[in-house]
């Protein structure tokens, strides 16, 4: 299985277009966007439980001009695996999606952060939970394995250009990230993200978590009224 982006899965698809080539790109999974995989070094905060809510996908046209169907996900395989990751790193782990919603326009998600002390991925996670509480990195993308695609035919988007946008019809979604640059510009951190209750999947909770996701909410609207108010 290879994995591509968004720009390097048109060119492929562009070119079987352009040799009239039957053949189908069953071998990719594709990735919306990709950052910076320099480590980093963060003191830990001690925090035992941590929640935030994102939209993680939207049918709105991304940044290459594509769109991805709404109602066109399959996520049968990755509720048996919810990873969450850090810029589709699969050696950074994060946290697991504890529910992942069915949204009139995409899907939302509710992302538990791996504790700060976890061996190689605790500074991340932490780094991730903090900085979306503070404001500073609130988005996020999905990996997805495209299933039934076709160029654009609208104008606005390239129709005509050789490079089109691609309209994703079905997809199965593998992964998503927590990244710095989404590819869509709508998949952001929630406004009530903290603490947010799971609908879909198994979260047991206890007395230490409700603590913990009380001391998320104080610390979200202290953030908020020093001036990192996190918009809709």
């Amino acid at each position: 299985m290879r994995i591509v982006s968004p720009t390097r899965f048109a060119k492929m698809a562009w070119d079987i277009r352009k040799r009239g080539v039957s053949a189908r790109l069953d071998d990719v999974i594709v990735k919306q966007t990709f950052i910076s995989k320099e480590p980093l070094s963060l003191d830990s905060t001690g925090e035992s439980s941590r929640q935030l809510r994102y939209i993680i996908t939207t049918d709105a046209i991304d940044r290459m001009q594509d769109k991805i169907s709404a109602d066109g996900w399959d996520l049968t395989a990755y509720l048996k695996n919810p990873v969450v990751l850090w810029g589709h790193n699969h050696d950074l782990v994060i946290g697991k999606a504890v529910s992942v919603v069915s949204e009139s326009n995409g899907l939302s998600a509710t992302v538990e952060f791996q504790p700060s002390d976890m061996p190689v991925v605790g500074p991340w996670a932490d780094y991730a939970y903090r900085s979306g509480l503070s404001g500073f990195v609130r988005a996020t993308s999905v990996g997805f394995y495209p299933k039934e695609w076709e160029f654009t035919d609208d104008d606005g988007r390239g129709a005509d250009d050789w490079f089109p946008g691609i309209d994703f019809k079905r997809q199965e979604l593998t992964e998503f990230s927590i990244v710095s640059v989404p590819a869509n510009p709508e998949a952001l951190l929630l406004p009530d993200s903290a603490g947010t209750p799971p609908q879909n999947l198994d979260n047991p909770s206890d007395a230490g978590k409700a603590a913990a996701l009380s001391q998320a909410r104080a610390h979200l609207r202290a953030t908020r009224a020093r001036g990192f108010a996190l918009q809709p």
